[in-house]
This record gives C-alpha cells, structure tokens and sequence, in this order.
C-alpha cells in the first residue's frame, strides 16, 4: 500500500461527515515547481478519499490579499518599487489581460496544476475579506490578542509587544498593508499607524488613524490567518511543508489558535518534505528556483505529476533538469506503466515481488492523466530518443526516423497512442537536450582512437567476435555477455569503457552497455566498433 491509500484510511476513520481538503499559496511572483507538491498530495489525498467513500471536496486559495514584500528578479525595481507594501490584488499585472499582478502569477500556476489533473476549486483570500465572510472571525481574533501573545510566546518562543495586535490595516493615506502596525482594538475600531521604518522591503507614511477592521480593510497575520481561514471555509484536511509543520512552527501555533481562540478543531495534519531543484530551496517572491511553468515544459504531464506521486511525502524531491537523472524518472515511468498492465492481466506472481507490482501499478494509476489504453502498450525508452537525436547537428534524427526505429523494434505498427507518445518524448528529449550540461566531475575529454591503449583496442576487437556468436539476444544477455568477457580476459571496465562508449556515442560514459547495444542494434553497433578499430 503507498502512502497516500495509508493516509486516507486514517482519514476516513474519523467518519467526519465531510473531509475538506485545502491548500494555500501567495502568487507573489512566479510560482516555483515546489509549490506543485503541494497541489498534488491534496489532490491525491481527496480523489482517495472519493474512491473510499468518503464524502470530500477540495480548494485552493490564491492570497492575493497578501502585500508585495519583495520584487522578483526579473521585474524592473525601479518600476515596482512604488507597489511595495500594497496588497497584490491592487497592483497592476506584469502583462496585459490580467485582472492584477496576483491574477496573471496564480493563472499561470493554475494552468499547470490543472494540467497535471489537479482541479480543485479556487478561492481568492480578497473576496474572502472584501464579502464580509471573515469578519466574525476579525472580532473572535481581536477579542482573543492576549491568549494569541501567549500562545506566540508560548509554543514558537516569540515574545509580542503588550500592544501588540494580529491585524494589519490598509493605511488610508498611502494604501499599504504591509507598513501598519495595530497597537488598540477598542472592540469597534483599530487604532494604527504607518510605520515609516518597520520592514526593510517598504516604507510607511506615517499616518495614524482609526477604523473599522471588517469588509476587507486589513487582514489577519499569516499564523492566526491560517487557522481563521480553517474555521470560515471549514477545512479538515491540510498540512504543509516540513519548515511549516517542525514543531514550534506555523501549524503548531495555528492549531492553539484554533483550540483556545476559535473554539474549533484544527485540520488533519498533511507534512511533506520539500521539493528542491538542484538541492536549493525556493521562493517566489525572490524568484529563486524554476517556476513551475518551466518544469512543466520540460516533462510530459503524466510523468511529472510521476515524479511527485512515486515519492512518499516524507522523503524529499530534487529536480534538476541539467541532470542526468531526469532521463531515469521517464525509466521508472515506463516501469510502473508496465506494472499496470501486469495487474489488469491478472499476472501478478504472489509474495514480495507481487506487491511490488502492485505498488507500481497503483503509483501509475494515479499519475496518468490521459485514460491509458485497455491493452498493454509499447513504451518507446526516452534515454534511446535522447541518443537518436543526440547533442550536435551531425547526429540529429527527425521524427520520421525514429518512429521508424521504435517500429522496427516492436516489429509491428505502432498505434495512434504509441506514435503520440514517441513525438511527446522526442519533444521532451530536445528541451532536455537544450538545457542539459555535464556536471565538472564529468567533463572527461573523450580519447582519440588513435590514443586508444592497447587493452581498450584488445576488449573492442574481442567484444565485437562476441557479439557475432549471439543471434537475437536479450538486452540482459548481452549484458551477461560483455561482462562475462570482462571477467574471462580481466579487462578492467574503468579502462575499457570510456574507448566503448566514445566509439558508439561520442562519450566517455553512457547507459548500461547492454541496453545500449541493444537500442542500437547488433549489426549497427559491430559494424560502428569494427569501423572505429579498422582505422587505429
């Protein structure tokens, strides 16, 4: 059983009526990939809890009410500066046919999630405020600052100024949220001012004033916010990230404010590791780290939304599209879209093995987005595409020639879901190709044939008489075959590999021997070795 099925049956055994199962995100810029994580575990989370019964629903809130606390990289400073500070519903979108800046970043991330077959309802954290449906909150909040005080002190060890407030307010002079600090609530106004120095991303005015906090004039701390949001949407299924949920954290202290300010119970807690890209973590207000838009151009739907399922929520993910292990997850896709095949064939071998399979076969089900064929299905291997395009314009190879290969290796046609799938890959294949650089420790000049030693020449010369005695061979009979080789003539496969993957790819590494020879071709790859040793 995989860890979203274990999940939703712990969650099913409260029995509640109804699981509402949310996620939250401020579009303070664009939305980096380790925000889909999020997404999808609740989105998995839900559709699990309709497949057992469960009564569910699921949303996502946009914070658009949130304030400009950092301007992204690639926005001009000095054109945004002026918007720091102010709510990022009230600031104009980057580009045109957008409602507002907050509009255009959440569309954008939208459009993947739904993408990868996650649709939940949107809520925008604004009309929340703007329509009136947190107002009883704002009071049960305001009423409730020294039992807030105390549980910040208490469980995240944060001591509040005794006129300290949860609540932030419009300032009415120069508009910004960011900048006001709340020292009074007299039980029907906040009494605030525009603190010119307060946060090192904006600058108050200085006003001081009074007003009525209800119907979208301020908003709630992000901590004390997230348990109110809880309460007015009803939600009983939510996490977050593990910096989120560590112990003293956000989730802690906005479940106090739920059992001892807002008299409910606090949500079901979902935490997962976070998603990384090349091991650093993101932001999307400092534009640090790839956009989900971006990985999403670079991975088919199904196998990105893959990438998240496979992996258990407590272990961490790292994407990195420059790496090689980009070309592994498409193997381990095809892996469990084999598994699937084996289950609906009522193949599945009994013990360890089988519930393996099984695993893999539920990982697929719940990552493809398009319905997958009744009938097993050729999987065309995206490390082969990868090398039939290659990295130079003297080894590109167009469409036509590998829906050739890939028809001659299945040795019939190819249907109308193979073929849209090879030309997905060789999409794939060519961003990847794009993007793709060695890491230092592989840049490894590759030797010259005429450089070649004498045992790297004496291992190709007896590789290829080798491989002339086999007739229709396995890849893992091939494998066992070099290898056996290696053994029987002590060749060194430090020295001897780096002259066999030079003289078939043009590098002095590659994929296993074995699967290479065998997506080459025998007669291709004898007649390519023989050519190389001919001319040394």
């Amino acid at each position: 059983m995989i860890w979203v099925d274990r999940e939703a049956k712990k969650i099913k055994e409260r029995a509640y009526p109804l699981e509402w199962v949310d996620d939250m995100k401020t579009p303070s810029g664009r939305i980096h990939v380790g925000a889909l994580r999020g997404v999808v575990v609740y989105d998995l989370i839900y559709k699990a809890l309709r497949e057992n019964g469960v009564s569910a629903k699921f949303t996502y809130v946009f914070e658009d009410h949130d304030p400009m606390d950092a301007i992204p990289s690639y926005l001009d400073f000095k054109k945004w500066e002026k918007y720091a500070g102010m709510q990022l519903y009230k600031i104009p979108s980057p580009y045109p046919g957008f409602k507002n800046y907050a509009h255009f970043y959440a569309s954008e991330f939208q459009g993947v999630f739904e993408k990868i077959g996650c649709h939940p309802k949107i809520i925008w954290g604004s009309k929340l405020y703007l329509s009136g449906k947190m107002n009883a909150v704002i009071k049960e909040v305001l009423d409730g600052t020294p039992k807030i005080r105390k549980i910040y002190e208490r469980i995240a060890q944060a001591k509040k100024p005794a006129d300290w407030h949860p609540f932030n307010v419009i300032c009415e002079e120069c508009g910004k949220i960011g900048t006001t600090l709340v020292w009074k609530w007299d039980g029907t106004h906040v009494h605030y001012r525009c603190m010119p120095q307060m946060v090192a991303w904006a600058v108050g005015c200085g006003k001081t004033g009074k007003m009525s906090p209800y119907d979208g004039r301020g908003k709630i701390p992000w901590k004390v916010e997230w348990a109110a949001k809880w309460k007015v949407i009803g939600v009983t299924v939510e996490g977050a990230g593990k910096d989120h949920m560590s112990k003293g954290g956000s989730y802690d202290v906005a479940s106090a404010v739920c059992k001892e300010v807002l008299n409910c119970e606090p949500p079901y807690p979902i935490a997962y590791e976070w998603f990384t890209v090349g091991g650093r973590k993101m932001s999307s207000s400092k534009g640090i780290g790839a956009s989900a838009y971006e990985v999403s151009q670079l991975l088919p739907s199904d196998v990105l939304r893959f990438f998240i399922v496979r992996t258990p929520i407590r272990t961490a993910l790292d994407f990195d599209p420059r790496s090689e292990a980009i070309v592994n997850i498409f193997d381990d896709f095809d892996r469990c879209f084999s598994a699937y095949y084996t289950v609906q064939e009522g193949n599945v071998p009994a013990g360890k093995q089988g519930e393996v399979i099984v695993d893999f076969a539920r990982i697929f089900e719940l990552s493809i987005i398009k319905k997958a064929p009744k009938r097993r299905v050729f999987l065309p291997r995206f490390r082969t595409i990868i090398r039939m395009i290659g990295e130079g314009p003297n080894r590109e190879a167009n469409e036509r020639e590998i829906l050739h290969f890939f028809t001659t290796q299945k040795e019939k046609p190819l249907t109308v879901f193979e073929k849209e799938l090879v030309r997905e890959r060789i999409d794939c294949a060519r961003s990847y190709l794009q993007t793709h650089t060695i890491s230092p420790a592989r840049k490894v000049t590759a030797p010259s044939p005429q450089n070649f030693t004498q045992k790297q020449k004496e291992f190709l010369l007896q590789l290829t008489k080798e491989l002339q005695k086999l007739h229709h061979p396995s890849k893992e009979t091939i494998q066992s075959t070099l290898f056996s080789l290696l053994k029987k003539k002590q060749f060194s496969p430090r020295e001897v590999f780096p002259a066999f993957y030079t003289v078939l790819i043009g590098k002095t590494y590659g994929p296993k021997a074995g699967e290479l020879i065998a997506d080459m071709g025998m007669e291709k790859t004898i007649e390519k070795i023989k050519g190389f040793v001919k001319n040394i």
